[in-house]
């Protein structure tokens, strides 16, 4: 296979891991454009800096730049200065970002799903009352699910040690 060959299928692979990296970037809250920026960190073999990932990304400055802002807040990304230039790192970030959501979904979703259909149920009457009882028994069961998750994840686990 001739080198061009070579490359061209390591830039199609580069695209399609920075596709899949902005999906699981988008489904841990973060935009697509986040998503983007920390695939191509991931994808270089060096710290790069706006600039450069603007014309990597064929994105704007101002977007490159708000993404980065959010990403170091997060820890996700880690930068460096030189004179007046930064200089960004990806931090491979993925297990803790992963660990992290079994505990979110609990806490922002299932448990207050779970207070506001109590509530409702008090009210509610005859088929309404059995509907929202449905509804209450699948968020317990999510929510033991979640909680099981939770407790694995405290545990220091082969997986975890493996690293």
């Amino acid at each position: 296979m001739p080198v061009g060959g070579l490359m061209v299928a390591a830039m199609g692979k580069s695209k399609r891991f920075v596709e899949i990296v902005a999906q699981l970037m988008s489904r841990w809250g973060y935009t697509h454009t986040d998503g983007v920026i920390y695939a191509h960190l991931l994808l270089s073999e060096r710290p790069l800096t706006i600039s450069e990932l603007a014309e990597a990304t064929r994105l704007s400055r101002s977007s490159v730049s708000v993404s980065l802002s959010r990403l170091t807040r997060d820890y996700l990304v880690t930068y460096r200065k030189e004179g007046k230039t930064k200089y960004f790192s990806a931090v491979p970030a993925f297990l803790e970002k992963f660990l992290q959501q079994p505990r979110d979904i609990l806490d922002r979703e299932v448990r207050p799903l779970k207070e506001i259909v109590g509530r409702l149920m008090e009210t509610a009457g005859g088929e309404e009352k059995a509907r929202f009882e449905t509804i209450l028994t699948d968020l317990s069961a999510l929510e033991c699910v979640l909680e099981k998750i939770i407790e694995l994840e405290e545990k220091e686990s082969e997986c975890i040690d493996a690293r």
